[in-house]
């Protein structure tokens, strides 16, 4: 097949290189952005790298969208064209993007929600703090909205000082806010793929790591790691998601939507968001699982049909990170050029690309320094890491072995994915949830 990828957050390289080894002709059309670096995928062979890909469009037999930040009302206008893309339409995309949309998508389903106020400014709201003295959860809902101004309050207190430190910043958001109760449990999260007639493959469950550092400490980098799985029977999917499909239809989502939950002591599931694409780094493993051609299943499923074969194995994935991530602050010339040493045969299938090309550097053969072509960094967010298995504790220990084999100046990653759990699994069990996954046991 032609294969053509839309990428805005230069993460689409991994997918790209798993399409030109199955043998497909791959297009890879990456955003401009100042961080992102012209070099990454240099090397990799039979990636054609393309500045428009507006030309491209009917060229394709595939057009893959790694998100839904950018270009939905240009895919909108070549789907009516006969593009074949598998991506969010600018309706679905609106669920995440503005979160109002979603809300009132959510309870018309008959999902309920933690109580809320909306305000018109932050101004607003911070009165209202200081009034309830309750602990909140801060969020925006302008159609500008900065998803990065989300805030977990300590207390009261704390939220206020963060209010305050946003208006010093400059970084007030313009429109309506709003607090939300805050809501004690365990964060887990369901997704599944749509194609052009309903769902196709299976439920996703999973546990997303958000903290850049073991322990969940430091800032906050969206996913730097998670335990996540396959299976035909989700309680919570079944509840949440399985409620919208018919819906999702009408708007003409095609792809990945996910919705994140907290479950509380009484196995009620409190929504906090969806994300209507694909997410990252989980889906270089939910593409790991697919076992056969990575990309053949999602054309198929624009033609309304399942073909999917997502193996049920526990997976684990973590980012291997350098330089000063996520902060993003380095020069890209100071985090150009480093290459990866331990990659072998037989660990790069466990390896997923990001920021990497390839480039001769010098290496190790036996006791001699030799010249060879390695994975090389272009940026600061380099590898994800997969494993799986039939636990976590067994899909963590293979991940953690590729880890353990790889070096890069200054890598960083955490070490505790998956740890969590063995203290919340039992309890999400008792409650109904994530029946499929076990954390202790194995081969």
């Amino acid at each position: 097949m032609k294969i053509l990828i839309i990428d805005t957050d230069n993460v689409g390289l991994s997918f790209a290189w798993r399409c030109q080894l199955a043998g497909h002709k791959v297009r890879w059309y990456v955003k401009k952005k100042p961080c992102n670096s012209p070099e990454t995928g240099d090397g990799f062979k039979d990636i054609e790298k393309v500045d428009n890909f507006v030309p491209h469009m009917m060229w394709a037999d595939l057009v893959f969208c790694t998100s839904n930040d950018d270009y939905l009302e240009r895919m909108d206008f070549f789907r009516k064209k006969g593009a074949r893309i598998f991506a969010p339409t600018v309706a679905s995309a609106n669920l995440e993007i503005k979160r109002k949309e979603g809300m009132e998508f959510m309870k018309k389903h008959g999902i309920e929600l933690a109580p809320y106020e909306i305000f018109p400014s932050m101004k607003e709201a911070a009165k209202h703090v200081e009034k309830t003295k309750e602990r909140w959860v801060f969020k925006t809902l302008g159609d500008c909205e900065d998803k990065a101004l989300t805030y977990c309050s300590l207390h009261a207190a704390d939220m206020l000082e963060w209010m305050d430190k946003i208006k010093e910043q400059g970084k007030e958001p313009k429109g309506e806010v709003m607090l939300q109760t805050f809501v004690k449990g365990i964060e887990m999260g369901v997704s599944r793929f749509m194609g052009s007639k309903g769902w196709v493959g299976q439920w996703n469950c999973s546990f997303e790591h958000k903290k850049v550092m073991s322990g969940n400490f430091g800032p906050n980098c969206g996913e730097a790691g998670t335990i996540s799985a396959f299976t035909k029977e989700s309680k919570l999917g079944k509840e949440t998601l399985g409620k919208m499909e018919q819906a999702l239809l009408d708007m003409g989502h095609l792809g990945d939507i996910a919705m994140g939950f907290m479950i509380d002591e009484k196995g009620q599931p409190w929504p906090t968001e969806f994300t209507c694409r694909f997410g990252w780094p989980i889906a270089n493993q939910m593409l790991a699982a697919t076992e056969g051609d990575p990309v053949s299943w999602m054309n198929d499923a624009l033609d309304g049909k399942d073909t999917t074969t997502f193996k049920e194995d526990i997976g684990a994935c973590v980012v291997l990170t350098h330089g000063d991530f996520p902060h993003g602050l380095m020069d890209k010339d100071d985090l150009t050029g480093f290459p990866i040493y331990g990659l072998t045969k037989g660990n790069k299938k466990y390896c997923h690309p990001q920021s990497i090309k390839i480039e001769v550097k010098r290496d190790m053969d036996g006791g001699e320094i030799v010249e060879r072509p390695l994975w090389v960094s272009t940026g600061d967010y380099l590898i994800v890491v997969t494993g799986f298995g039939d636990t976590v504790r067994q899909a963590c220990d293979r991940m953690y072995k590729t880890v353990d084999q790889l070096h890069v100046s200054n890598m960083g990653a955490r070490d505790d994915i998956g740890e969590g759990l063995e203290k919340q699994l039992p309890k999400l069990h008792a409650l109904g949830y994530a029946k499929h996954f076990s954390y202790e046991g194995g081969k």
